[in-house]
């Protein structure tokens, strides 16, 4: 059996090095490979540029101008901290928003809350889980909201839920659409204690069909890992909210951190 396999070696690697025609089959075959290799990246490129072009196409030709004057103000309910909004406004500075309890017979938020705005708007801001409180589930770090009250009000929640031993961002939509579960959109795994970079861009002139895109990125490496496109319901103005909020079913206690809020005016 050795000599066998040492003879089948010999022979291919003969017929390799010594055969003329078997290299020219073998660098056609070779050719073909790459060819199909470089088809394959290309359409993936395609796809990936498409799908970005088809989600902001709905803001294209907007104009953004800085909101220089979107003041929050804070929204708390239940047990924990939230950062004072002095300076709040467009500002670098990190803001600290924490659940010190684990009870959940009442509502548990600690959260900045915006002022509405109409038409197209933009907010983008960096925010991370702290591992000094690592036992949480089904947290909300951001959300638009309509300008009326009650849950048909909510428009999107950004949040991070459990999965086993991980943690997974996504989104929820209005609860008016039936395509707006959470399990309807993609979701990503992220980690503690790493910054993350959240964009919002909303178009809400139309009322009950607003659109909005939002990008999550890796602020370490700057590279896109999560974009999802919210649509359906949506009232004439909308507000922002970010912080730390622990939606129906959520659990434990969570310290979020935010820094470096911007808002943007859109104009055509």
């Amino acid at each position: 059996m050795p000599i066998a396999s040492y003879r089948c070696v010999s022979y291919v690697n003969y017929n390799f090095y010594f055969n003329p025609f078997y290299y020219i089959e073998w660098s056609e075959f070779m050719k073909k490979k790459i060819s199909l290799k470089l088809v394959a990246s290309l359409a993936i490129v395609i796809t990936c540029l498409f799908t970005t072009t088809s989600s902001y196409a709905q803001f294209s030709g907007v104009r953004w101008t800085t909101d220089i004057s979107n003041t929050p103000e804070q929204d708390r309910d239940g047990n924990g901290r939230t950062s004072s909004t002095s300076g709040a406004t467009n500002s670098r500075d990190t803001f600290q928003f924490e659940i010190t309890t684990t009870r959940t017979s009442e509502l548990q938020r600690q959260e900045f809350q915006f002022e509405r705005r109409s038409d197209l708007h933009r907010f983008r801001g960096e925010f991370r889980f702290s591992s000094n409180q690592p036992n949480f589930d089904r947290v909300s770090v951001a959300q638009t909201h309509d300008d009326q009250t009650g849950s048909e009000g909510v428009f999107s929640i950004y949040q991070v839920r459990r999965n086993g031993n991980n943690y997974e961002f996504g989104v929820q939509g209005d609860t008016t659409e039936a395509d707006n579960g959470y399990g309807n959109f993609d979701t990503v795994r992220i980690e503690l204690d790493r910054w993350y970079r959240l964009e919002i861009r909303t178009d809400s002139i139309n009322r009950n069909n607003t659109v909005e895109v939002a990008v999550l990125r890796d602020v370490s490496s700057g590279n896109e890992i999560w974009r999802e496109t919210v649509r359906g319901g949506g009232e004439d103005e909308q507000y922002r909210k970010v912080g730390a909020y622990r939606l129906t079913n959520g659990t434990g206690r969570v310290i979020v951190d935010w820094r470096n809020m911007q808002h943007w005016i859109g104009r055509r």
